[in-house]
């Protein structure tokens, strides 16, 4: 069912990535971490819209999503400012599957966004359930939420990130290569959740990683992002 959501915040995380907070009827969305919404344009020929994560923690005073521009469709949601509309889906997806064990989160760019909010949720709640995320950028300036992770690292012991930079250095706290499940998840035994999020390249990469490696399919779920969105 499509409604119309009112923009309530506009914040810049990277040069081309923007985290767009909304509303409906005067609220956030009610949903579970790492669900997705639709969003549609009547002015575009994508009649069936387009899927982005919320990027929100259940129970945030306003909803979000995160977006990298990338072509038209995430070039209009840039273009959107405060107060202005948009129209929306409710919440969908099962990202997380809200189990007690151990998390492996696996990200790139802006594929951080369920994770995130799965990360939130889980320290908001005080689970007690270790996660661990392994995020992959280009450059040091093209890490969302970077601070926001760190904090959020230094303040729980039961949440830990490893930031890896694949084309610049320049952050002396990153890996300087791709990530690389052998070396990076030595641990993954003690694991029964890999939660991996990203472009299609990416996603295919850690999935057959961490098959290889010894993970059932079934303990791993994805959500990819596409490029011409």
């Amino acid at each position: 069912m499509k409604q119309t959501a009112v923009i309530t915040s506009r914040t810049i995380n990277t040069p081309d990535t923007v985290t767009i907070g909304f509303k409906v009827d005067g609220e956030a969305l009610t949903h579970r971490a790492g669900q997705y919404i639709t969003v549609y344009f009547d002015d575009t020929d994508v009649t069936e819209g387009k899927a982005y994560s919320l990027s929100s923690v259940p129970g945030a005073v306003e909803s979000t999503i995160t977006v990298k521009k990338i072509g038209l469709f995430s070039g209009k949601l840039h273009e959107l400012k405060v107060g202005e509309e948009l129209t929306i889906s409710q919440p969908y997806g099962s990202f997380n599957a809200f189990d007690d064990e151990p998390i492996l989160a696996i990200a790139a760019g802006t594929g951080i966004s369920p994770i995130w909010s799965v990360i939130q949720d889980e320290t908001m709640r005080q689970t007690g359930r270790p996660i661990r995320l392994l995020y992959s950028n280009r450059t040091p300036g093209d890490v969302v939420f970077g601070r926001e992770l760190q904090a959020l690292a230094d303040a729980n012991d039961n949440f830990v990130v490893d930031h890896f930079i694949t084309r610049a250095p320049g952050a002396s706290d990153a890996k300087h290569r791709r990530i690389d499940i052998l070396k990076d998840a030595v641990s993954h035994k003690d694991t029964h959740c890999f939660y991996v999020c990203g472009s299609a390249d990416f996603v295919k990469s850690m999935w057959r990683q961490l098959v290889d490696c010894g993970v059932s399919s079934d303990q791993i779920t994805t959500e990819t992002f596409f490029g011409a969105a």
